[in-house]
C-alpha cells in the first residue's frame, strides 16, 4: 500500500484538530482558532516527515508539548501536555478496542494514526471515539459534587452552588480560593461592573487555566459557609458564567 505525504499530513491534521477541540470543550475553555488550527497544521506537518524520514516514535512526546504550547500558549503548558498526552491514550484505546471487536483490523499505530483513506471503517471507529469519550466524560461530570455556599462580605450576602473540584489549586495567603461569577457575588461590592471592580481591587491571585493566565480581584469574606460549615476561604472573582448549574468553583477546604 502506497501512503502519500499529503495524505498523512490532512488526516493527522484532522486528527490533532479533534483532539485540541475536543481538550478545550471538556475543559469548557474558550477555543482559540487560530493558534489551535494552526497547532494541528504543525502537528499534521511532524507527521509527513515522520512517515519519510523514519523518525523515532520517542519524539512525539515533545511534539504534543510543542502542539500544546502553540495552542494554549506557556501558561500550565505541562499540565496541559500530560491531559492530552492521557487523552491520546484513551483515544487510541477505545479506537483499538472498537477495531479489533469488529474485525476491521488495526489501522492505528500507538501514539497516532498511520492512514486512513484506504481504511475507511477505522477512520469511522476513530472519529466515532471523540464523541464517545466526551459523554463518558459528561457521564462522570454528573456524579460531580456541589457545594452551597453563604458569603458574607461588609454586611451584605451572597448565596450561591459552586463545584468542588480538586483542580483548583489556589491559594491566597494560604487560604483555598473559592472562583466565584461576578453576575452571582457582584451585588457584595459597591462596583457597578467588573472592570471597575478591577480597576478599584488591591488584592488580587494568579490564575493559569486552558485559556491563559492572569490576575483576579480577591476578596476574604469575613464569613464562608459550605452546605452549613463555617470555611476558611478567599473568594476571587471571575468575569465569565460558568457552564452548568454552578457559579463557582471550590477547592478542597482544609
Amino acid at each position: 500500500m502506497t501512503i502519500y505525504a499529503d495524505e498523512i499530513f490532512l488526516v493527522n491534521t484532522l486528527s490533532d484538530a479533534l483532539l485540541l477541540y475536543s481538550y478545550t470543550y471538556i475543559a469548557g475553555a474558550k477555543p482559540r482558532h487560530g493558534r489551535m488550527l494552526g497547532a494541528a497544521a504543525a502537528g499534521g506537518l511532524y507527521s509527513a516527515f515522520e512517515a519519510a524520514l523514519a523518525l523515532p516514535q520517542l519524539l512525539r512526546a515533545g511534539v504534543l508539548f510543542g502542539l500544546a504550547y502553540l495552542a494554549f500558549g506557556r501558561a500550565a503548558v505541562i499540565k496541559h501536555t500530560v491531559k492530552l498526552m492521557l487523552m491520546c491514550f484513551i483515544i487510541e484505546s477505545i479506537t483499538l478496542t472498537a477495531v479489533s471487536a469488529i474485525g476491521a483490523g488495526a489501522a492505528l499505530a500507538r501514539g497516532g494514526i498511520v492512514i486512513f483513506a484506504s481504511e475507511p471503517v477505522s477512520a469511522a471507529l476513530f472519529i466515532g471515539a471523540y464523541p464517545a469519550y466526551i459523554l463518558i466524560m459528561k457521564l462522570f461530570a454528573k456524579r460531580r459534587k456541589y457545594l452551597r455556599l453563604r458569603l458574607t462580605y461588609r454586611g451584605r450576602i451572597a448565596e450561591l452552588d459552586a463545584l468542588s473540584d480538586s483542580g483548583n489549586l489556589l491559594k491566597y495567603h494560604n487560604k483555598p480560593v473559592i472562583m466565584a461569577a461576578w453576575d452571582s457575588v457582584g451585588h457584595l461590592f459597591d462596583s457597578t461592573c467588573y472592570e471597575e471592580l478591577k480597576n478599584k481591587s488591591d488584592s488580587f491571585v494568579m490564575y493559569h487555566t486552558v485559556s491563559g493566565a492572569g490576575i483576579l480581584p480577591v476578596i476574604e469574606p469575613e464569613k464562608c459557609e459550605a452546605d452549613g460549615a463555617e470555611v476558611n476561604a478567599a473568594v476571587a472573582v471571575v468575569s465569565r458564567k460558568f457552564k452548568g448549574r454552578y457559579s463557582a468553583i471550590a477547592g478542597e477546604f482544609m
